[in-house]
């Protein structure tokens, strides 16, 4: 009987409550938060910060720290830019040839933007894995697709100036989603960039 209340006794001294242990903060918190400031830091080396992080930070999760990944993420923001765009451009008028007029030739640069957008994004999912001479070359076409999206963003909107183009309320909001569009596509150039410039060429 002695033995039992003795090993009770030193038990009881060496057990402690679990609740006399802080809880550990959830991870996911700190993490959440290096993330955050993650998208936040690159995109202060873009034109547009603002427009970047506002565009980003929602994809900071998955994004997980990956500059490979935040490239991804801005070439898609492109693409979306522009799909959103070509939902507002007018169709043709009753008679006239697809195609045809300044809206025509706008919607034709902007799916071809959207094209040049959308292969860079597919080009850029293999980075992160990639290594070598290969980072090189996919980062090498996103940036010549990226730069030939903006190229049609230029070729619709000089085709906004005449006034017989469309409507001025029309002109002025294709105006202002190329504008737009043309902003996220330099994002995503600078972002793409970033992926090589700190790193020797071999």
């Amino acid at each position: 009987m002695l033995l039992v209340v003795a090993f009770l006794l030193a038990a009881a001294a060496t057990w402690q409550p679990a609740l006399s242990a802080p809880a550990p903060a959830p991870a996911c918190h700190g993490g959440a938060r290096a993330e955050v400031e993650f998208v936040r830091v690159c995109c202060a080396r873009t034109l547009y910060p603002r427009l970047c992080r506002a565009g980003l930070a929602p994809h900071a999760a998955s994004v997980h720290s990956s500059p490979a990944r935040l490239a991804v993420a801005s070439a898609n923001l492109t693409l979306a830019a522009l799909g959103a765009l070509a939902a507002r451009i007018p169709p043709p008028g009753p008679g006239a040839p697809s195609g045809s007029g300044a809206l025509g030739d706008c919607a034709e640069a902007v799916a071809s933007a959207a094209g040049q957008a959308a292969r860079a994004a597919e080009r850029l999912r293999g980075v992160e894995q990639a290594v070598g001479l290969e980072v090189l070359w996919r980062v090498d076409d996103a940036l010549t697709w990226l730069s030939a999206a903006m190229t049609d963003e230029d070729t619709c909107a000089d085709g906004l100036g005449p006034r017989e183009s469309a409507p001025a309320p029309v002109r002025a909001e294709l105006r202002a989603r190329v504008r737009r569009a043309k902003q996220y596509t330099s994002i995503a150039l600078a972002l793409v960039n970033m992926l090589v410039s700190n790193k020797p060429r071999s």
